[in-house]
């Protein structure tokens, strides 16, 4: 019987923990900021290439020299990215930039629409300017913190860091620029 009674109790428990921890739209509303973004290539079983790996680290809360995604009740949202290292302009509208303006010194803001799914627990979001879509696998997600992955190119992967500055949508500040990479096809690092 207390075999039974100390079963029923675990079960219990991890109903508990894993429907606390459930994630849906509306635990993402609010402005977060990017901590560490980690770009690197996978080998043919989906393991990460260690003499690939480029980190980048970043203060979440600065509006001077980070990148912060700012997600709104409506499904919309924007990030803004006073990061960069260089603007890359595309004349042609084909993807391939003509021209570069290197380390100029403003906030790029990227305006999306955003979903998030909760049975295979991704994160959906349209870039508004050239209408492109990523998906983002939420690894891990905490009240103050998540983690996503992004497969932006055939074994080229983005992996982001972020935590949450606030619960509400926070306005722009001033800007200052540092360097942040381009990664065409990147959620985080094309532009």
């Amino acid at each position: 019987m207390k075999k039974l009674t100390f079963l029923t109790m675990m079960a219990l428990g991890a109903l508990l923990f894993t429907s606390c921890n459930k994630i849906e739209y509306k635990s993402f509303i609010g402005t977060w900021g990017v901590e560490k973004i980690e770009y690197y290539n996978i080998d043919y079983a989906g393991n990460p290439i260690a003499a690939s790996s480029e980190v980048y680290t970043y203060d979440p809360n600065s509006t001077d020299n980070g990148i912060q995604l700012i997600f709104k009740e409506n499904g919309t949202g924007e990030m803004r990215d006073s990061a960069i290292d260089s603007i890359g302009i595309d004349e042609d509208n084909d993807f391939n930039y003509d021209y570069y303006i290197v380390c100029p010194d403003t906030v790029v803001v990227t305006e999306f629409d955003c979903s998030y799914n909760q049975s295979d627990r991704c994160l959906y979001m349209t870039n508004l300017g050239t209408m492109r879509t990523f998906k983002l696998q939420i690894q891990d997600f905490e009240d103050d913190s998540f983690i996503y992955e992004n497969e932006y190119d055939k074994d080229y992967m983005e992996r982001a860091y972020l935590k949450r500055v606030s619960k509400e949508v926070t306005k722009s500040g001033s800007r200052q620029a540092k360097k942040h990479p381009h990664k065409l096809g990147s959620f985080l690092g094309d532009r």
